[in-house]
C-alpha cells in the first residue's frame, strides 16, 4: 500500500474516532441533562404535597418553612410527613430548653418574678419534651395501617401531644399575672410560640392522617 494511502486511512480514523467521541459527550451532557430536569421536577411536585399538606393546619407558613428542607426524604409520604413534622417539634421543643436554661443562668440580671416565670416555663416545657419523644417513639413502628394495635397508638400520640399544647400555653400564661420586663418577655415568647405553633400542627398532620 503506498504510503499516502496509509496516511490517508490514518486520518479517515482519527475523524471517525474524533466524531464518535463528539456524539458520546453529547449523549452524555444530554442524559445528565434530562436527569437533572427530572430531579428538579421531583423536588417541586414534593414541595408542592408538603405545601397541600401544611395547607390544613393552623399554621400552614410556619409548617412549610420547617417541612421543605425534608422534600426529597418525605416526597409524597404522608406517614413520612407526619412523623418528621413531630420530630421538628421536638428539635424545637429541645432548642427552647436550652435557651431557658442560658435564661435562668442569668440570676444577678433577672428579678424574683422572672426567676419564678423562668423556672415554671422551664418544667412546663421539660413536660412538652416528654410528652414529644414518647410521640416520636410511638411512631417509629407506624406506618397508617387500619389495624387496633395502630388505632390505639394513633390515639396515645394524640393525647401526648394535646398535652404538650397545654404545657406551652401554660408557659406564657403567667405574664398576665406576673411582671417580666418586655425584653425577656418577648424572648420567652418567640421560643415558646414556636415550638407551639410546630406541636399545633404536627397534631393536625396527625389527625389528617388518622
Amino acid at each position: 500500500m503506498a504510503l499516502h494511502d496509509l496516511v490517508g486511512s490514518s486520518r479517515s480514523s482519527q475523524n471517525v474516532f474524533r466524531i464518535l467521541v463528539t456524539v458520546l459527550l453529547i449523549l452524555t451532557f444530554v442524559q445528565l441533562a434530562a436527569s437533572a430536569s427530572t430531579a428538579t421536577d421531583s423536588l417541586k411536585a414534593y414541595k408542592k404535597f408538603i405545601k397541600d399538606k401544611c395547607n390544613s393546619t393552623t399554621y400552614p407558613k410556619v409548617c412549610y418553612k420547617s417541612l421543605y428542607p425534608y422534600a426529597s426524604q418525605i416526597k409524597r409520604n404522608s406517614v413520612t410527613l407526619t412523623k418528621l413534622s413531630i420530630h421538628v417539634a421536638l428539635k424545637a421543643a429541645k432548642s427552647a430548653n436550652s435557651t431557658l436554661t442560658k435564661l435562668s443562668n442569668s440570676k444577678g440580671k433577672l428579678t424574683h418574678g422572672e426567676t419564678s416565670v423562668i423556672a415554671d416555663c422551664r418544667e412546663n416545657i421539660d413536660e412538652t419534651l416528654d410528652m414529644l419523644e414518647q410521640s416520636a417513639e410511638g411512631l417509629a413502628h407506624l406506618n397508617g395501617a387500619s389495624t387496633a394495635d395502630e388505632k390505639f397508638q394513633w390515639d396515645s400520640i394524640k393525647t401526648w401531644m394535646s398535652a404538650a399544647i397545654t404545657d406551652e400555653g401554660t408557659c406564657t400564661d403567667e405574664f398576665d399575672e406576673i411582671q417580666v420586663r418586655p425584653s425577656l418577655q418577648e424572648n420567652i415568647k418567640t421560643t415558646v410560640f414556636n415550638v407551639s405553633w410546630l406541636t399545633t400542627n404536627a397534631l393536625a398532620l396527625v389527625n389528617r392522617l388518622y
